[in-house]
């Protein structure tokens, strides 16, 4: 960037009465992203940027100007620009509101990883910060309002969003995921809606985030299933909606977990359960957690101590999941709606997986035979997964035709959809049949 352009954004950030430290609070970024700004080192991302012409007044053209060519960072430098500094506050205005819409609205970066130091700690920013009051949440002054009308029209699609997840693999659905959660944050600084219907839009877009981050890893792109986990924690605390939050925050163990992040996975599951626990000693206004809540969380726990090599503690948390699916009351407790796929077979396959993972092969394998005897053979990514984990408990029992048969099987229905999950579990079941 030309000396010029970057002295003239300086220029315009004095003339607007803000030092590099102000800029950087209202802008929820580290005042170090100003600095590179200024000197041309880096660009504000598409969200940020539009923050950014707000707070000098300008337009993005006039902004554009000013910051002069994009550079053309590293990968390792891209992935970690301008991530905000402090994600999860205690409020919510006009500037957070059109950021969150923004950056869902944008394509995530399709290469490295968030740092994992910045995981952790926005998830402990959830943890200790307070809700936006009431009364924060309420749009006006546009022309289209919406209502309870719409937002059952997105709760339809997203529903039919899940029940195609049953079936399609993520490289097929994420983009379709994408493209409705973009439409669906647009809504947030577009239209005119009251404080219940700006809340409900923002839980609606958290459980859309948890998806788009499910099925974008599946796809191949774990860095914004990372995005989307984030900001799906963002809505949901927004939202005030702390059960949600922590589903999301759970999730996002999970998937460290899956990508080899044990520690981690531990601190972020353990987080979600922490703000449960602190739900139930009776945080005023809070809904409690059901028990397929805490089962689902309780899982995740402990496959993330399992990756972390705690087989202990992986064993107390399943041990806990399954005294919390055994009480449930079906038709009875009022599940959240994401928690549609943890049935009684599903159960079963996380059980049975953490037996194998824990040194007991036969009775996992005796688990995940029958649930695949039952697995719905449109399902083709689960009884993949399903099929190279019952070749595991072969591996670990040193039957190693049976395992060779079913690695076999697994990579057959593997090469028949475009799944990230599959593809690595065959291959990982590969590395050891070799």
């Amino acid at each position: 960037m030309p000396p010029l352009a970057s002295s003239a954004l300086a220029r315009q950030r004095r003339s607007r009465g803000h030092t590099q430290e102000s800029l950087a609070q209202r802008l929820g970024v580290d005042v170090s992203s100003v600095a590179r700004w200024e000197r041309g080192i880096s660009a504000p991302s598409p969200g940020i940027r539009r923050a950014l012409a707000g707070e000098l007044a300008l337009s993005l053209d006039e902004l554009d100007a000013r910051l002069g060519p994009s550079p053309k960072p590293s990968a390792a430098h891209r992935d970690e620009a301008d991530e905000p500094s402090e994600l999860i506050k205690d409020i919510w205005g006009a500037a957070e509101r059109d950021d969150l819409a923004a950056r869902l609205g944008a394509e995530p970066a399709h290469t490295g990883t968030v740092s994992r130091d910045h995981v952790v700690r926005v998830v402990h920013q959830w943890l200790i910060t307070p809700p936006p009051p009431l009364g924060a949440h309420r749009s006006h002054g546009r022309t289209h309002r919406i209502g309870a009308a719409t937002l059952e029209r997105v709760r339809a699609r997203l529903r039919y969003l899940h029940e195609a997840d049953d079936t399609v693999a993520g490289g097929d659905l994420y983009p379709a995921v994408r493209d409705e959660l973009a439409r669906t944050a647009a809504l947030l600084r577009t239209c005119t809606y009251t404080e219940a219907v700006g809340r409900d839009l923002l839980r609606i877009l958290a459980e859309m985030c948890q998806l788009a981050g499910w099925s974008a890893a599946d796809a191949g792109n774990p860095r914004a299933g990372e995005h989307y986990h984030l900001y799906g924690i963002k809505a949901a605390h927004a939202a005030d909606a702390p059960v949600l939050a922590a589903q999301l925050v759970s999730s996002l163990g999970y998937h460290l977990a899956e990508h080899g992040h044990g520690r981690d996975a531990v601190t972020v599951t353990r987080s979600a359960l922490a703000r449960l626990n602190a739900l139930e000693r009776g945080t005023p206004a809070a809904a409690p957690a059901t028990p397929a809540v805490r089962a689902l969380l309780h899982a995740r726990a402990a496959w993330a101590h399992a990756v972390a090599d705690e087989p202990m503690r992986a064993d107390e948390a399943i041990g806990r999941a399954q005294d919390a699916y055994a009480a449930r009351r079906p038709g009875t407790d009022p599940d959240p709606a994401w928690t549609y796929w943890l049935t009684p077979d599903e159960m079963q396959i996380i059980v049975g997986r953490l037996d194998i993972a824990l040194g007991r092969p036969l009775l996992g394998r005796e688990r995940l035979s029958a649930a695949l005897a039952t697995c719905d053979p449109r399902r083709v990514r689960e009884t993949a997964l399903y099929t190279a984990w019952l070749a595991h408990s072969h591996l670990h029992g040193h039957e190693l035709g049976a395992a060779t048969t079913l690695a076999r099987h697994a990579r057959r229905l593997s090469a028949t959809i475009r799944s990230a999950y599959s593809e690595r579990a065959v291959r990982q079941l590969d590395q050891h049949l070799n």
